[in-house]
């Protein structure tokens, strides 16, 4: 009887030795370091050594935590600890100075270490150096930030030639006749256009100050609950039913004119995506100590496109092709998105076309009071 021949598939391969496994560490071309339960570093390998300047010798025994610059500790600190309790893969961010004082933008990502019985023993952290794909974002961001700017210089030269063109037509008129009441309506015109053009100033003013005095700090529960109750007569003029979903577990302290001014514009945006009526439902929630505002409207929707240019200036999201600058001057967003830039917060929207569209704030931990 002949043996069959052993394919590639049916042979066993070699079993990899413990220095394997102690090579495949230390040489790594990714920066790993390994710590226990506790936090304490129990290997260093050498792409570590070079990102953070500082041998494995001198590292091992050392808190995990030390790697991390103090502004970021405690959140690295959060993240490992989670790994270890839940056994999750968590992804950190942070600032570092290397061995020469330059600044380097790090990601990390946090795995747990677990034996064959499923037994967490600590934590791994495999480090890369992202500083040249955040300054590429950054430089992107800033072109694009350019690119919007001269869209804005354009729609404003055009805006304010129409608003100063109507002003000086209903002069001319006023001074060509010595109708009174002509001259009563041609300045009642100039009078209204002017009013017009200083709104829109008024509102650029807005994002390019972004105050940022805090001294009327308020809980944002009452803040929204304050909004809600004097917009929700206006909205149901319009057909829109407000809705409230409030998580009030704790207080956070929010400026209160600068989000009043955020929440008015984001509602009155909603507003205008459902012309026929709707609902717009205002939420809050706590995740881990994140808090999160929500505006969801029930309208027509958004596709990427329009999502990706709705916090331009002047872009407006109403199907009309002519702009209706007296009453929806096109700022809403940019300027809910200005202001909340400025305070450390964030933006963002989810919408699909025919469905809701929910408007995102997520408030930055380190720029809000919760108590």
């Amino acid at each position: 009887m002949t043996e069959e021949p052993r394919t590639s598939e049916s042979r066993p391969g070699p079993v990899a030795s413990d220095a394997y496994y102690r090579n495949l560490f230390e040489h790594a071309g990714v920066a790993m370091i390994s710590s226990d339960t506790d936090l304490i570093i129990r290997a260093w390998n050498g792409a570590a050594a070079m990102m953070f300047g500082a041998s494995g010798e001198s590292m091992i025994g050392a808190s995990a935590i030390s790697v991390i610059p103090g502004e970021g500790r405690v959140e690295g600190e959060r993240l490992m600890r989670r790994t270890i309790e839940r056994g999750t893969v968590e992804a950190y961010e942070f600032k570092h100075r290397d061995a020469r004082g330059e600044g380097r933008d790090l990601a990390v990502t946090i795995s747990p270490v677990v034996d064959d019985d499923g037994n967490r023993l600590g934590v791994l952290g495999c480090f890369r150096d992202i500083t040249r794909r955040t300054t590429l974002a950054v430089e992107l961001a800033q072109r694009n930030k350019m690119a919007s700017l001269g869209r804005m210089a354009g729609a404003l030269a055009h805006h304010y030639n129409n608003v100063l063109g109507g002003v000086v037509t209903s002069i001319d008129f006023a001074l060509s006749t010595d109708n009174p009441s002509f001259q009563d309506r041609a300045l009642r015109q100039t009078s209204h256009a002017l009013a017009r053009a200083t709104k829109i100033s008024e509102s650029l003013q807005a994002i390019a100050e972004g105050d940022q005095k805090h001294e009327d700090e308020c809980d944002l529960t009452e803040l929204i609950l304050s909004v809600a109750e004097y917009m929700e007569s206006e909205l149901g003029g319009l057909g829109v039913e407000l809705e409230l979903q409030l998580k009030a577990s704790c207080v956070t302290r929010v400026p209160r004119a600068q989000l009043i001014t955020v929440i008015e514009n984001i509602l009155h945006n909603a507003a205008d995506a459902m012309p026929d009526g709707g609902r717009v439902t205002i939420a809050t929630r706590i995740e881990d100590g994140v808090v999160t505002l929500t505006i969801t409207d029930t309208g027509c929707g958004m596709d990427p496109a329009r999502i990706r240019d709705a916090f331009d200036p002047f872009y407006s999201t109403k199907t009309s092709e002519v702009m209706d600058f007296e009453h929806h001057p096109g700022l809403g967003l940019t300027i809910a998105h200005g202001i909340l830039q400025v305070l450390g917060h964030s933006i963002t929207i989810e919408s699909e076309p025919g469905k809701s569209t929910t408007v995102s704030i997520r408030f930055d931990p380190e720029s809000v009071k919760v108590d």
